[in-house]
Order: structure tokens, then C-alpha cells, then sequence
């Protein structure tokens, strides 16, 4: 059923429980597991780095991947990452699921720029009105939202 996974992560949290989720799913099917990170730097802002900060976001990105690579490993599912340094997140991702054929995306329902009529946040919004495969967005734990410590 779902035999392909992009797992969308950014390094918080959040995107570990999305890891954690997949490579559950994973295992059950038999799914191969691809780890995609965005390094996005909005246009507005590209023309005024130096190169030495662009490496620096390049860099922080592949630590990510390898984080998010290190849980999906400890569930017993390799993974294969991808790090993306340009366009913006939404767009990225989805191009990267096309790509690659996904059956299933997977994120964080980070609420980070909480949308205040879905609770979701902006990528997790995109990603759900436009996404072409099914889509998995992970929660946090009720408890966790509301300030408590409940994991993943």
C-alpha cells in the first residue's frame, strides 16, 4: 500500500514523531524510506548572504538528515536522505514526492505559524491541500500541545 515514504523533516521534535511514524508504517510494509529537508531562504534574503552563511544553512541541514537518518535507524528502517537547497518548502516537497513516485508523505504538524482555522502550519497547510499521494501529518500527544510532557 505504501510502499515509497517521504518523510518531511526540519529538525524539531515534531519531525522526529514523523520519523518515528514512518519508519512504523515502514516496517509493516516493507516500504522504502526517503528523509527530505528544505534549507529555505526566501528570495528576499538570498542576493544579501555571503557564502560562508549559505554553506552554513547547507550544513545545518545535512545534521538534520543525519539526525532524522539516526531515529529512522533505530526503528530498524534505512533511509535515504535528501537535502534540498533552494525553493521553498511546499513546492520542494512535493516535487521531491513526484520524483520520487511516493505513496505516502509524512510531516510534523509543527503549528509553528499555526494557521488559526485548521491548527496546522503552514507547510503541513500546503502540503495538505495540494499533496497528490496520501498524507500523514503526526501531532503531538494532546498533553504535549497543551504545555505538558507526553512523547512521541
Amino acid at each position: 500500500m505504501f510502499s515509497r515514504i517521504l518523510v518531511a523533516v526540519d529538525g524539531s521534535s515534531d519531525s522526529d514523531r514523523a520519523v518515528l511514524a514512518a519508519a512504523k508504517i515502514a516496517n509493516a510494509h516493507g516500504s522504502a524510506l526517503t528523509l527530505c529537508h528544505v534549507s529555505y531562504i526566501p528570495n528576499h534574503y538570498r542576493d544579501d548572504l555571503v557564502e560562508g552563511l549559505r554553506e552554513s544553512v547547507r550544513e545545518d541541514g545535512r545534521r538534520i538528515l543525519e539526525h532524522a537518518g539516526r531515529v529512522a535507524e533505530k526503528s530498524g528502517v534505512p533511509a535515504t536522505p535528501r537535502l534540498v537547497t533552494s525553493g521553498h518548502p511546499i513546492e520542494q516537497i512535493l516535487e521531491l514526492a513526484r520524483e520520487i513516485d511516493a505513496t505516502l508523505i509524512v510531516a510534523g504538524a509543527r503549528g509553528k505559524t499555526e494557521d488559526r482555522r485548521t491548527k496546522l502550519g503552514s507547510v503541513s497547510t500546503g502540503l495538505a491541500a495540494r499533496a497528490t499521494c496520501s498524507l500523514l501529518l503526526v501531532r503531538r500527544e494532546r498533553e504535549d500541545r497543551e504545555g505538558g510532557t507526553a512523547g512521541p
